[in-house]
C-alpha cells in the first residue's frame, strides 16, 4: 500500500486499510477539512485511527487524535 494518497476522501481511506487487513498498516491523505493539512490514518484491531498532522506556526508538526468515540 502506497503511503501518500491524496486527496481521497476519509471512506476511501479506511475502506484501502481495511481491505489491507494488517494491524499496524496506514496512509496518508489530505485533510478533507482544514486546507494544507494532512491526516495519518492507521490500521488497529479492525479499526482505523485518525491523527490530523499539521504544522505550527513554528514550524514544527504537530499531530491530534480526529476520531470521535461515536
Amino acid at each position: 500500500l502506497p503511503i501518500y494518497h491524496g486527496g481521497i476522501t476519509r471512506e476511501a481511506g479506511e475502506r484501502l486499510l481495511l481491505a489491507a487487513g494488517t494491524d499496524g498498516s496506514y496512509l496518508l491523505r489530505d485533510s478533507e477539512s482544514i486546507p494544507g493539512a494532512y491526516c495519518l490514518c492507521v490500521l488497529h484491531q479492525g479499526y482505523v485511527y485518525t491523527y490530523r498532522v499539521s504544522k505550527t506556526e513554528s514550524g514544527s508538526w504537530s499531530a491530534e487524535v480526529c476520531n470521535s468515540p461515536f
